[in-house]
């Protein structure tokens, strides 16, 4: 009887933390257990997943960002309107700078991703895939 629950729990777990990722590396069904999605992440991207979580949390990843949507909008704005759009050259050069310090930041001490980083940078999902 023991071994039997233990069982059921074994199967459980297993259907808790199975995901749906079909990038590069997965497997054809796309079906992964965390052990296996673990697997291909760590040998595909752990350099980029660690760089991608540390530039969501740099303050200076963050300013460049907004200043590259901001500088787009005008782009964008002076389109519609058959305009041309010319950056200012202290613009550009404060983008650069914030975008020199950004690599900077999210280059430096980067940690090893966990599997919510892993989700989060590969865009996979928490259950089994459904079947079209």
């Amino acid at each position: 009887m023991a071994k039997e629950i233990y069982n059921l729990g074994e199967k459980y777990r297993m259907n808790k933390g199975s995901f749906c990722y079909t990038g590069f590396g997965s497997r054809k069904s796309g079906n992964h257990t965390q052990k296996q999605f673990l697997k291909v992440m760590d040998k595909n991207f752990s350099k980029k997943c660690s760089v991608y979580v540390k530039s969501k949390k740099c303050k200076s990843c963050k300013k460049s960002m907004d200043m590259n949507i901001k500088e787009r909008k005008k782009h964008i704005r002076a389109q519609l309107k058959h305009e041309p759009y010319i950056m200012s050259y202290g613009t550009e050069t404060r983008i650069l700078k914030q975008m020199s310090k950004c690599k900077k930041c999210k280059t430096n001490n980067t940690k090893k991703c966990n599997v919510k980083n892993y989700l989060l940078f590969s865009g996979a999902d928490k259950g089994k895939c459904e079947e079209a």
